[in-house]
């Protein structure tokens, strides 16, 4: 398979587009014609699981659809499948493929971290080649680094198969800076984990020069970002915390290299519950937040050209 890295700028170009769709779904806040399709229960009554997996699964591959001419990837967020158990996770493969199908590359937010034979399966189950498991329609996968390159190095071996990871670096989330943030030999941490990713993916740079050993990097510490940028050139950036969490496209340009590359952004919940409050067909309400969403970002990336 091509190399990850060369995939995903590929369809970067194709499409005039940044934008990744989080699939983060919450059971209430649904639209109400798609619980009542699926006639989903009450939490705790028999049949709900599954009621909840098949209502999601009805949701997110209209979102899918909506999205699909608008974005060149969905992040699916295991936490939201594996709620519903062994039909939830059946929901989340079925949801991928069917995204993989409308041509969006898919990336697994598993956040996986951990070693030895434990890491092996893990890499296996989302990036392998076993049917009827994500890694045939899994493209790339988020990971956690704290526990060192062991950790990550049956994920790494993937990267030859033509897979990606994105591994946490300096996170969107407040507290995230506690641990992120902390001084160490006169830098601050997140640094330091930069240098180590920019290390583990040498090996595997695509034909366009960028790596698909890439990085978390939130869009609410764009400081941050143009330090972790400076040690990892030829990264691709995976940015959370635009939209919904505050992150403002205007505040994006440092992640980006010259030629409006190497850069990927995540919108989530202002694109799934754009149909709040509002009237009329839910997925034309996706549809139009997933639109305004690549052209805010467009506007950023084409700056850089």
């Amino acid at each position: 398979m091509q190399n990850f890295a060369d995939r995903l700028d590929q369809a970067i170009e194709k499409k005039s587009s940044c934008l990744v769709v989080g699939l983060d779904p919450v059971l209430e806040r649904l639209p109400g014609e798609v619980l009542a399709e699926v006639g989903v229960p009450a939490q705790g009554e028999p049949g709900w699981t599954a009621r909840a997996a098949s209502a999601t699964g009805l949701f997110l591959r209209g979102v899918i659809d909506s999205v699909a001419p608008h974005a060149v990837a969905v992040k699916p967020n295991a936490g939201f499948f594996e709620r519903f158990g062994a039909v939830g996770m059946d929901c989340l493969r079925e949801v991928s493929e069917h995204a993989a199908k409308q041509g969006l590359l898919v990336i697994c937010d598993a956040k996986r971290g951990d070693i030895g034979h434990t890491a092996a399966a893990y890499a296996e189950s989302i990036l392998g080649e076993t049917p009827d498991t994500l890694g045939p329609v899994t493209d790339a996968v988020t990971l956690n680094p704290y526990l060192g390159e062991d950790s990550l190095r049956p994920f790494l071996d993937k990267c030859s198969t033509g897979k990606g990871l994105f591994i946490l670096v300096r996170t969107s989330n407040p507290s995230g800076s506690d641990i992120q943030e902390l001084q160490v030999d006169g830098e601050p941490l997140y640094l330091k984990v930069a240098r180590l990713v920019g290390k583990w993916g040498e090996d595997f740079r695509g034909e366009g020069g960028l790596n698909p050993v890439g990085v978390v990097v939130g869009a609410t510490a764009p400081g941050q970002a143009a330090a972790v940028r400076k040690e990892l050139p030829e990264a691709f950036f995976l940015v959370p915390g635009y939209g919904a969490q505050g992150g403002g496209a205007e505040e994006l340009a440092p992640f980006f290299i010259e030629g409006g590359k190497g850069v990927v952004v995540n919108s989530s919940r202002s694109v799934l519950y754009a149909f709040d409050g509002h009237g009329g067909d839910w997925r034309a309400a996706v549809a139009e937040a997933a639109s305004r969403a690549r052209e805010d970002l467009e506007a950023v990336r084409s700056s850089r050209v």
